[in-house]
């Protein structure tokens, strides 16, 4: 069976991860921990190589040599309850889009954030990351993330022109289209989709949409003139 996503544990990956999550924490005001905060407070006043201290003295537990057999048996629970999935999630996800699947392979980095799952699908090495420390919760991530690969290689370029929308608003709809995932995939998922915080009027459109439509284009579209009035 040829894999189209292969979890694995890469501390670069997982720093640049983090890396993402300061940006998204300065850019959004996540509201996070006081521990987190402090956390984000210090990479936020660091150099690029201080950055990397800072991050590398928070997972020295995670990846210390002690925890070689822990971190395998994570990378292996996970791609066995992915494989499980990954047939009927991308049949359906095919399904939805009308498109197929843009990568060969795409990288499922288990990570270490304290908050954020970013990803990079550059085409030489494409991934997005998600939570190291359950198989279940990164196997929903990865659903999640995944319907953003669609979006951003088949709509985002084109949808945004054609509507005028700013970075903002074509954000709000990428990350409010995952809605469907709790209309279309409950079969193999346990918990729901919950997207973003001030999504929410946004997601109800869609979801009625998506019910009354089954038209990603259409409900796509509906999306778009919507976010322009609010």
């Amino acid at each position: 069976m040829d894999k189209k996503v292969i979890f694995k544990i890469d501390k670069d990956l997982d720093f640049q991860n983090h890396l993402i999550g300061l940006k998204v924490n300065n850019e959004r005001f996540l509201k996070v921990s006081p521990e987190t905060n402090e956390y984000y407070t210090k990479l936020s006043g660091a150099n690029l190589e201080d950055k990397r201290s800072i991050f590398d003295e928070r997972t020295s537990g995670f990846y210390s040599d002690n925890m070689i057999d822990i971190r395998n048996l994570l990378i292996k629970q996970t791609q066995e309850m992915w494989d499980l999935v990954s047939d009927k999630y991308f049949k359906k996800i095919e399904q939805i889009h009308k498109k197929t699947f843009p990568y060969k392979m795409v990288l499922g980095i288990l990570s270490t954030t304290p908050t954020v799952y970013g990803y990079d699908f550059n085409k030489e090495n494409p991934w997005f990351a998600c939570p190291c420390d359950s198989p279940i919760r990164a196997v929903h991530a990865a659903m999640h993330e995944i319907m953003h690969i669609y979006f951003l290689e088949y709509f985002k370029e084109e949808y945004q022109e054609k509507y005028q929308l700013d970075d903002e608003q074509i954000y709000v709809i990428k990350e409010s289209l995952t809605v469907i995932l709790n209309l279309e995939f409950n079969y193999i998922r346990i918990y729901p989709d919950k997207g973003k915080v001030g999504h929410e009027i946004i997601r109800e459109k869609i979801k009625k949409d998506w019910i009354k439509y089954k038209d990603f284009e259409k409900v796509l579209e509906e999306a778009c003139l919507y976010i322009k009035t609010i």
